[in-house]
């Protein structure tokens, strides 16, 4: 499996591209995308639209003239997305009405509501286009390597049986998909060995002189092949060193996360301790983390179990998250409801992540409050 790329990263990279590796890459995302949009629209047997944020004229109500026509996963923690009804997204969806032109953007949670459909599917649909990224980041990281693996449609010798879509990629200066490589080993294996079993069947036909210098030629080709085989040992080798420096780098990467999270929480507690006085309340100390940068409910109940006396008891679960947990949780949807925090849609039973909600009518005068509180106390809680 290769390391996802961010969009930006994608687009970076593809803007480095000549015009046509960059538009074979772009129509080949495209055209998978399109496929599945028009088998998703098809095999969920969507029978009506409903209207979610938006008014739809009588006209537009056919469900046969909507077709999903983008999608757009801006990355965990990521919301750069806007629903139809204004909610940041990380997943969003664009519908277009083939007629009108009109289009749509949702989440997957209003786009279920639109086409009628459970949620479960929608995510169903969204490892399908996942599948798409990966290859494409697949490719795009083969490039930044400088690794296109031609070598192997080089060394078939009847290229006549390889795929047109394995040619194209040749053609444009594309590298070969792992999938693709795989299936020239295939070719190239099925084809010497079919030459072998042609030339076993000569050497009954021909004469000694000529099974001689047949033979001759037998040896060539298998040294030929040893040389090849050395060649994949070699590549293999090469493979393995820079798996190794990649899993070197990636602890490297997760060693300066952790210290980062651990100065980052350090900077929330502090900052949250200065902010509440004498008498703060449980929702109170949740509440603040959150203003202060912290967004992880599992991440705040550990910070309130160590940093703030709260109970310390661990839970007895495989997950073993502090026992507060589901108090957080509480406190938390509380401000939810209220809406001066938003649940992002990641969220999950392992972890629920909270942010402050952007447009909150109570945001400005929660924070005049806090802060008048704060100049009436004159001790720290702590």
């Amino acid at each position: 499996m290769y390391e996802r790329f961010s969009s930006d990263e994608r687009k970076q990279i593809l803007s480095l591209l000549t015009v046509e590796q960059r538009d074979f890459l772009e129509n080949e995302v495209k055209r998978g995308r399109k496929t599945i949009f028009e088998n998703f629209m098809r095999d969920e047997k969507i029978t009506a639209i409903k209207s979610v944020d938006t008014i739809l004229q009588e006209d537009e109500r056919d469900v046969v003239d909507w077709l999903i026509a983008d999608y757009v996963d801006f990355g965990l923690g990521n919301r750069g997305g806007r629903c139809a009804c204004k909610l940041p997204l990380r997943y969003m969806f664009t519908v277009e009405h083939q007629k009108t032109g009109k289009r749509i953007q949702y989440g997957k949670n209003h786009l279920s509501t639109f086409l009628n459909i459970e949620v479960k599917d929608i995510d169903g649909y969204i490892n399908e286009l996942d599948n798409i990224d990966h290859e494409l980041d697949e490719l795009l990281r083969k490039i930044t390597e400088n690794q296109y693996y031609h070598e192997y449609y080089e060394r078939i010798p009847d290229k006549l049986s390889v795929p047109g879509s394995i040619k194209k990629h040749i053609e444009v200066n594309i590298p070969l998909l792992d999938t693709q490589i795989n299936r020239l080993i295939k070719y190239f294996d099925k084809q010497m060995e079919e030459w072998k079993i042609e030339q076993a069947r000569m050497q009954h036909e021909v004469e000694l002189e000529k099974r001689q210098e047949e033979n001759k030629r037998i040896e060539k080709l298998i040294e030929e092949k040893r040389k090849i085989e050395v060649m994949l040992e070699s590549a293999n080798r090469g493979q393995a060193e820079a798996e190794l420096k990649r899993q070197q780098l990636k602890e490297v990467r997760e060693k300066r996360l952790e210290q980062e999270r651990i100065e980052k929480n350090a900077k929330s507690v502090e900052a949250t301790k200065a902010q509440l006085g004498n008498g703060a309340t449980f929702e109170d100390i949740a509440y603040t983390l959150v203003l202060n940068g912290q967004n992880s409910a599992v991440d705040i109940s550990f910070i309130m179990t160590n940093d703030f006396g709260c109970d310390k008891r661990m839970s007895v679960s495989t997950m073993h998250r502090p026992y507060i947990y589901y108090d957080v949780l509480l406190a938390l949807k509380k401000q939810v409801d209220n809406g001066s925090l938003i649940m992002d849609e990641s969220s999950n039973v392992v972890d629920c992540i909270f942010y402050v909600n952007p447009y909150s009518e109570e945001e400005t005068s929660n924070v005049i409050v806090k802060e008048e509180l704060q100049q009436q106390q004159t001790f720290s809680l702590f």
